[in-house]
């Protein structure tokens, strides 16, 4: 395969790009969330019963990083610490209503966002696309971690 720029490369950038067009229109929203505060938000909204070990270990991040994240979430009470009921020393993280109302509202301005990105793009070549990428992850060896994302 002959390209100008390496793949990794080319997929680095073109992340780093949606993702400060995503944060510059949560900004013009007045959503003051960073990439990682949204992705915590989300993976949280989607899992119950979750500590900060269990996304640590998801995502292969340093338990501290998590932990300092999880307090920003806190500390605009997005999120609370519940004492589990069966293990009274685990704390699961949950959503709080205005955790969830954040997290909805950030959630629809994320999936505008993707269309605006994806404008132009054919049925077809997104199939294709979604296929590349696919196919990508699974040549990486570690596409059993893309599918628990």
């Amino acid at each position: 395969m002959n390209t100008r720029k390496p793949l990794l490369y080319l997929m680095g950038q073109t992340m780093h790009l949606s993702k400060l067009r995503l944060l510059a229109t949560f900004k013009e929203n007045d959503i003051e969330l960073s990439m990682e505060q949204f992705i915590l938000l989300h993976f949280i909204n989607a899992k119950e019963d979750l500590t900060q070990q269990d996304i640590a270990n998801h995502f292969y991040r340093d338990k501290s990083l998590i932990m300092r994240q999880t307090n920003i979430l806190i500390d605009l009470r997005y999120v609370v610490r519940m004492q589990d009921r069966e293990d009274k020393r685990k704390k699961n993280l949950i959503l709080t209503k205005k955790g969830f109302e954040v997290f909805e509202h950030a959630k629809k301005i994320s999936d505008q966002v993707s269309q605006e990105l994806l404008h132009g793009v054919t049925e077809e070549e997104l199939i294709h696309f979604e296929n590349v990428i696919q196919k990508i992850q699974q040549n990486t060896g570690f596409s059993d971690l893309a599918e628990n994302c």
